[in-house]
């Protein structure tokens, strides 16, 4: 799984003195270095002493030539207070360096956090990015700028808080723009390219992380339209994002920082955290498949690809045959059965456009002849698209609640399925955490493993996290 980021600057190695016991905070880290500059960061650590934990690491505004990192330590500590590893990180402001010495900046203190994350316990699936004004234009260029080919690093959710995010129309800039024209170093009419790049809307994509902007709809300094430009593009391309108006209120939070950061919470909670169960299986192919069992492992290959480990199904015609009518390629995660869960799985669809079109996940697995699994159907009908019961005989589609089909675009998207053994109910989501894709209630099976795999397709799996109450 892990990603490498490929940057011309040097990362700073890190001291075994910054990794803080449970509850610290820990002052001027270094990540980076500039020449002569340190790029530093202050970390606070939640009370918890668990292993991969969810992170934020969160940028200052200041219009990129003023503020400090310290203006983030009342927001890092009440995320640390949430269960979050919480980062405020330092970058070279206008009056240092032009633009993108700001964006290297942020990229190398995520991918800091991503080659840290075992000596500081966080899980480097589940590291979001959160700022306000320029901050959030840096926090949504880290997340939005990279595409599939890169060797980037992605986090997992934006919280963009009064941030400007399309700069190319000067109508729609507000009283910003000197500030602009310091970052790019250029006048605003000699410059359409610049504009155009540090343009975090102009990136938009489909596999983007999703979004919450919250926005005073009476901000003068960044209109709230930028919010509804991002919101525009981001609804376009298919990406989970809200937007929550700060009504009358102008540059900040007015007097609801409150109930603006509650918005913050649950959304973010709702990509980066799973309250009320344990983090008991986690797989990022690192060391391989030796963890799995699969009903035809010539199928399966470990792979890499742009720094990423995954596993890969590569086979359609299976030696399988499974006792009745179910899917062929499957692979079972070797852990004791789960009952109540939450399953969080990345999954890319490497197969052509058809109907059918497949990825599976598996849960409840008893034997070969007697689990649930949840079928990604491009198209949905009695045999696709759905959740299944194989349960001694040919599958059967139990789903109460369904999309028309799953959009196997281009590119890595998540999967969670999460289930309740004391009322029975399923719940399926994909890419958007807070909506559900499938739903129903059975209780055949009270517990049983999990696995990954397909009908008859090919596909990547990756960043498999499960949580139970066992």
């Amino acid at each position: 799984m892990r990603h490498v980021l490929f940057l011309l600057l040097a990362v700073h190695t890190v001291p075994a003195s910054v990794f803080a016991q449970s509850g610290e905070f820990r002052r001027d880290v270094v990540f980076a270095k500039r020449r002569k500059l340190e790029l530093k960061m202050d970390i606070a650590f939640p009370k918890n002493d668990e292993p991969m934990r969810p992170a934020v690491l969160c940028f200052h505004g200041g219009g990129w030539f003023g503020g400090n990192k310290s203006i983030y330590h009342s927001r890092v500590r009440l995320l640390a207070k949430q269960g979050y590893v919480a980062v405020t990180a330092q970058y070279r402001l206008s009056g240092v360096a032009r633009w993108p010495a700001q964006l290297e900046d942020v990229k190398a203190a995520f991918q800091w956090l991503v080659e840290n994350a075992d000596d500081l316990k966080i899980d480097p699936e589940r590291i979001g990015v959160m700022g306000e004004s320029a901050g959030a234009h840096l926090a949504l260029s880290l997340g939005l700028r990279p595409k599939e080919a890169a060797s980037e690093v992605r986090p997992r959710v934006i919280l963009n808080c009064f941030g400007p995010t399309d700069m190319h129309d000067a109508s729609q800039i507000g009283r910003g723009r000197h500030m602009i024209e310091a970052l790019i170093g250029k006048k605003l009419n000699e410059s359409a390219d610049e504009l155009f790049d540090i343009s975090p809307a102009t990136f938009v994509d489909r596999v983007d992380p999703p979004v919450l902007s919250i926005h005073g709809t009476a901000d003068p300094l960044v209109p709230y339209s930028q919010a509804g430009i991002l919101k525009k593009a981001m609804t376009a391309a298919q990406v989970p994002n809200e937007v929550f108006p700060m009504e009358g209120v102008g540059h900040g939070y007015g007097r609801q920082f409150n109930s603006a950061m509650a918005q913050a919470m649950k959304f973010g909670g709702a990509y980066l955290k799973v309250p009320d169960m344990k983090l008991v299986e986690f797989e990022d192919f690192d060391n391989g498949t030796k963890r799995w069992e699969f009903t035809d492992a010539s199928a399966w290959t470990a792979k890499s690809d742009a720094g990423r480990t995954f596993v890969s199904l590569t086979k359609k015609k299976s030696d399988y045959k499974p006792e009745v009518r179910s899917p062929f390629n499957i692979a079972m995660l070797k852990h004791d059965p789960v009952g109540s869960f939450v399953l969080d799985v990345d999954v890319r669809s490497t197969n052509k456009v058809y109907g059918h079109q497949d990825l599976c996940l598996f849960f409840g697995h008893q034997d070969p002849s007697h689990f649930y699994y949840v079928h990604l159907g491009r198209a949905a009908d009695a045999h696709a698209n759905s959740i299944f019961l194989v349960n001694g005989e040919p599958r059967v589609s139990i789903a109460k609640e369904r999309t028309e089909g799953t959009d196997w675009s281009r590119g890595w998207h998540r999967v969670r399925v999460k289930r309740d053994i004391e009322t029975g109910t399923i719940d399926v989501f994909f890419d958007d955490m807070q909506k559900p894709i499938m739903r129903t209630v059975d209780k055949t099976f009270s517990s049983g493993r999990i696995g990954i795999g397909s009908f008859d397709d090919t596909g990547d799996f990756d960043a498999i996290r499960l949580w139970s109450t066992r």
